[in-house]
């Protein structure tokens, strides 16, 4: 199951537990997205700011601003999984995968 975020981004719940109804996991995955658009400022930017991350894993040297996004991008989604899975209790192996669509 993924939910897609203004057809820039997708974003599906993984490993979750096998009991979680369907429901609850869109949900989960509707309250992330929409903590990453408030963190990073709309559905535009989330997908321009994953964009620029992912270019940076093959990058050989970061620079400030890029080490700068990096921090960003991870401080966001790291509230976002906190924020989302809060309502679903047990789900430490838990995690969102994110995509440019």
């Amino acid at each position: 199951m993924e939910t897609v975020a203004e057809s820039l981004y997708t974003v599906a719940l993984r490993d979750a537990p096998s009991s979680l109804p369907a429901d609850a996991r869109i949900t989960a995955e509707t309250r992330y997205a929409r903590e990453l658009e408030r963190a990073l400022g709309g559905p535009g930017q989330v997908a321009e700011t994953l964009a620029a991350v992912l270019s940076l894993e093959d990058a050989d040297a970061m620079t400030d601003a890029d080490q700068a996004l990096a921090g960003r991008w991870q401080k966001a989604a790291g509230k976002a999984r906190e924020r989302a899975l809060s309502q679903i209790g047990e789900a430490e192996e838990a995690y969102f995968e994110v995509r440019i669509a």
